[in-house]
């Protein structure tokens, strides 16, 4: 294990409780967004659903860089282009976070959409590189099972759905519900999975195997 991975200790702790959170606070963003598609109202409380979000993709990418020393071990180059990635998402999502949250308290003036664009190309680089790097690892070198490789990869599906149906005019609040929905039961079940230990594949089972 290189510095690099002993930096990621206690992410690999805490990944599982990271997954669960993410899925919880995207829960909570399902819910503003239920509430305002029955109200028919959008403003301020998507303003403050961004929030949710943020924090949800911070969580997220925090847990999956929880997931990164166990794959360098496999796959040490690709993993760790994909730990660069997952990084700048957790900076990413974190600013945005704050930044959604300021405009939906008034501390900051003027409207989040004008500054959300912004946001946009590092989003777009840390889910598609991020999730989508160690997704490939993931099923490549059977450290994790299937089953999370997959995960995240539909991470990164249906955050291209969501940006793809916003391009098309489609995106309506209740294409966005249904996106939120998917965010929420995948990483609940990224976060069940690592905390049962129904995450290690036969790769990893076998090494741990025959190191004990």
């Amino acid at each position: 294990m290189t510095d690099a991975d002993g930096a990621l200790a206690p992410l690999v702790r805490w990944r599982a409780t990271l997954f669960l959170l993410a899925g919880v606070l995207f829960a909570v963003d399902a819910a503003l967004v239920a509430n305002h598609v029955v109200a028919g109202t959008e403003d301020p409380a998507l303003t403050l659903g961004q929030a949710f979000i943020g924090w949800a993709w911070t969580c997220a990418f925090f847990g999956l860089l929880g997931a990164v020393p166990a794959l360098t071990d496999r796959s040490r180059w690709p993993a760790r282009i994909g730990a660069v990635f997952a990084a700048l998402g957790t900076v990413t999502m974190a600013a945005m976070a704050a930044t959604s949250l300021g405009y939906y308290t008034g501390a900051l003036g003027g409207e989040f959409s004008a500054v959300a664009m912004y946001f946009l190309p590092f989003i777009f680089l840390s889910i598609i590189f991020g999730f989508g790097t160690l997704g490939a690892v993931t099923l490549r070198t059977g450290v994790y099972t299937r089953s999370v490789g997959l995960l995240f990869l539909l991470l990164v599906a249906t955050f291209l759905f969501n940006v793809g149906s916003g391009i098309a005019g489609f995106g309506t609040l209740t294409t966005v519900l249904g996106v939120v929905c998917v965010l929420t039961l995948t990483t609940l079940s990224l976060g069940y999975l690592f905390r049962t230990g129904r995450a290690d594949g036969e790769m990893r089972v076998t090494g741990d195997a025959s190191t004990g």
